[in-house]
């Protein structure tokens, strides 16, 4: 009997933290705020557990804002599943995918944004916006 309880627990065990989700991005990067670069994006904020967009014309106005689950954590791209409320109190399930692309300038790496329903219509449906964020600086120059 002491055997099927220790197996139990291991599985319980075992189950959970396959199932876990993140609770922080293994690039920081990502925990800066999301400047727009095109007319359809919005200043964004995110966290591994939730999403903030603001209004077009105010900055400091919330659009939609949900909680989420992090569900792909890579250096390179991050994706969100979340529970979103639009600011007329309307609810959504969504899926915000964000992936580092290029360098712009020094003070500008662009991180494109992919949103969509089911993981199905990810990338061939899904709505797109492109954000500028500032590099880290992890390097010394030759200097230091």
């Amino acid at each position: 009997m002491k055997k099927v309880v220790l197996s139990f627990i291991c599985f319980l065990t075992a189950c959970s933290s396959i199932f876990g989700y993140d609770k922080e991005f293994k690039n920081p990067i990502f925990n800066q705020p999301l400047r727009p670069l095109s007319k359809t994006s919005t200043w964004t904020y995110l966290t591994p557990t939730s999403y903030v967009s603001m209004t077009p014309l105010d900055k400091n106005k919330i659009d939609t804002q949900g909680k989420c689950d992090l569900v792909e954590n890579k250096q390179d791209r991050i994706t969100l599943k979340c529970i979103g409320e639009w600011y007329d109190g309307a609810k959504s399930n969504s899926y915000f995918t964000y992936v580092i692309t290029d360098l712009l300038s020094p003070t500008c790496l662009i991180i494109e944004q992919y949103y969509y329903s089911t993981l199905k219509e990810f990338p061939k449906r899904a709505s797109y916006g492109t954000y500028c964020i500032t590099p880290l600086n992890d390097t010394n120059s030759e200097s230091d």
